[in-house]
């Protein structure tokens, strides 16, 4: 078999191994309404107003459950920390108004919890599997073109 067609199969299995999971968080049995909540906010210190789907701003509620892109408005001296659903931690420390992303914008570093690791190691992993089905450490048995 051609390493090629090889490496495409392995990679396509990695890929599809990797994305089981994220499949399955999409899906719902039948009749069950899916929660559209991606993190709850909590309030750390001064004032914290959101505002959700367009509606003016209030202020936050003690770990009140907020939708992708709700707006988060810090105001000085105040903070918040948006904790994702996998885990991921993000703190606004810094006055202004932000919009809440449907998945934690820092998913790969050490505090995305265990998806990010997961997904990270996996890239990885298949990568360097690649690598080591592609060259073995034998190198290209043709010869050059140009002699």
């Amino acid at each position: 078999m051609n390493k090629s067609i090889f490496q495409s199969i392995a990679f396509g299995l990695v890929v599809a191994f990797a994305s089981l999971p994220l499949y399955a968080q999409t899906t719902t049995p039948d009749g069950v309404k899916k929660d559209e909540t991606v993190a709850k906010v909590e309030t750390n210190e001064g004032v914290i107003m959101i505002s959700q789907e367009g509606a003016e701003f209030a202020t936050a509620l003690p770990d009140e459950r907020v939708k992708s892109k709700t707006r988060l408005m810090v105001s000085e001296d105040s903070s918040a920390t948006v904790v994702y659903d996998d885990g991921c931690r993000h703190k606004y420390d810094k006055a202004g108004v932000y919009e809440i992303s449907e998945r934690c914008v820092v998913a790969l570093l050490p505090a995305a919890g265990t998806k990010g690791w997961v997904l990270a190691a996996t890239v990885f992993g298949g990568g360097a599997i690649a690598l080591l089905i592609d060259h073995g450490g034998k190198g290209d048995p043709r010869p050059p073109v140009s002699r």
